[in-house]
């Protein structure tokens, strides 16, 4: 059989996002990315990164109710069936 090849790495997506800042704070930016060697835009992904860490909130998900008239045709739990009395298991 022949062998396989390495699979594609998956491609990551970027998305663009504009910034204004005033000259003085570019300025300041210039000066820290040259001290520390690094790039502006690392600079403002590790600040981000940093920031939404410490902010973000995890999303709380909504769990409704079942209605008493739902069908509960996927649930695989032991269930008495009504009209023998006996216990049936879907597995």
């Amino acid at each position: 059989m022949p062998k396989r090849g390495k699979k594609k790495p998956r491609k990551i997506k970027f998305y663009k996002k504009n910034l204004k800042i005033p000259e003085g704070q570019n300025k300041l930016l210039r000066q820290f990315c040259k001290e520390n060697l690094t790039t502006e835009n690392k600079v403002f992904r590790k600040a981000l990164r940093e920031f939404i860490q410490n902010h973000a909130h995890p999303v709380m998900h909504i769990h409704h109710e079942i209605n008493a008239n739902q069908l509960s045709l996927f649930d695989f739990s032991e269930e008495e069936d009504q009209t023998q009395g006996t216990r049936i298991s879907f597995f």
